[in-house]
C-alpha cells in the first residue's frame, strides 16, 4: 500500500499551488491540441519521447499512459494499475508521462510506492500531451457531483486519497495507448472522459497480444524467479488390438485369438 497522503492543505505554498491548480494558463502558455491519436496512427514522434522514435524502436511493445495532476487520486490509482502490470511483464515497455514538475512528480511517485518498472517522462509545458491529442477537459467532468462522490468512495474502498497537488492542472486530461514496438502503430487508445474515468490497462495489454499473467505468476516475477513452461502431457485415445493367447488344460488347450485396448 503507498503511503498515506500528508494532511498540510492549510500550508501556504500548499494552498497557494492548489489554488493555482484550478486555473487556466495563458493561451501563449498553452501548447496547440492536435486531434487525439486513434487507433491505426503512428505514433506522434517527439525528442521528449525518444523511445517512440522509428530509429529506437526494439521490437518490444509498448505501453505509454498520460497521468492527471500528482496529487489526484485517481492519478493514483491509474499508476499503481499500471505499476502492477509492469512489474509482471518484462516483455512490454511501460512509460507515464506527467505535467507536474519533475521534482513534484518525484516526490509524489516516491509516496505512492515508487517507480516499479515504468519509466518516467516528465511534460510539465504539456507539449506531448497536446501531440498527443489530449487537452484540458470541463469543469463537470473534473470537480462535478459525480467526481466528487466518486473520489470519496475511491478513498472508502481503496484507502486513495486526494494528496496535495503542488503543481500541474486539475483540467488536463488523462490518456493511454499501447504501441507497437516494431513499426510505432498505435494498437489501443483510450481518451479518459472524466477525472474518476480510469483506462483499463489490460485492454491495452490484450490489443498488443499479450496474454495477462495469473497473481502466481507476477509474484514469481517480482522475486525475479523465472516461468518455465509446463510440460505438455500427450494423451493417447485407447486403440482396440488383436493378440493371440495359449490356453493350456485340457485335450482342447491351444491358442485363442483375445481382444484389449492399448491406452487403459
Amino acid at each position: 500500500m503507498s503511503g498515506a497522503p500528508t494532511r498540510d492543505f492549510l500550508n501556504t505554498t500548499t494552498l497557494k499551488s492548489e489554488i493555482a491548480s484550478f486555473s487556466t494558463p495563458a493561451a501563449a502558455d498553452t501548447p496547440t491540441v492536435s486531434p487525439p491519436v486513434k487507433v491505426g496512427d503512428k505514433c506522434p514522434e517527439s525528442d521528449q519521447l525518444p523511445q517512440l522514435l522509428p530509429q529506437n524502436l526494439d521490437g518490444k511493445p509498448y505501453m505509454v499512459t498520460f497521468l492527471r495532476h500528482c496529487g489526484c487520486p485517481f492519478a493514483e490509482k491509474a499508476f499503481q494499475s499500471f505499476r502492477a502490470l509492469s512489474d509482471s511483464h518484462p516483455e512490454i515497455h511501460f512509460i507515464a508521462i506527467s505535467h507536474s514538475s519533475q521534482a513534484d512528480t518525484d516526490e509524489w511517485v516516491v509516496s505512492v510506492g515508487g517507480t516499479g518498472d515504468v519509466q518516467i517522462i516528465y511534460d510539465p509545458t504539456r507539449t506531448l500531451y497536446a501531440k498527443w491529442g489530449l487537452g484540458f477537459s470541463s469543469y463537470w467532468a473534473n470537480i462535478g457531483p459525480v467526481t466528487l462522490w466518486k473520489a470519496l468512495k475511491l478513498g472508502q474502498e481503496e484507502l486513495i486519497y486526494n494528496r496535495p497537488t503542488k503543481s500541474g492542472y486539475r483540467w488536463q486530461t488523462a490518456g493511454s495507448f499501447a504501441i507497437d514496438g516494431t513499426d510505432g502503430s498505435v494498437r489501443w487508445a483510450y481518451v479518459s472522459q472524466n477525472a474518476p474515468d480510469v483506462a483499463d490497462y489490460r485492454d491495452g495489454m490484450r490489443a498488443l497480444g499479450v496474454k495477462e499473467k495469473s497473481k502466481r505468476d507476477s509474484r514469481r516475477l517480482s522475486r525475479g524467479i523465472q516461468i518455465q513452461p509446463q510440460p505438455q502431457i500427450q494423451v493417447t485415445a485407447p486403440v482396440e488390438r488383436e493378440a493371440e493367447e495359449e490356453e493350456e488344460g485340457g485335450e482342447e488347450g491351444g491358442k485363442r485369438k483375445v481382444k484389449f485396448k492399448i491406452g487403459e
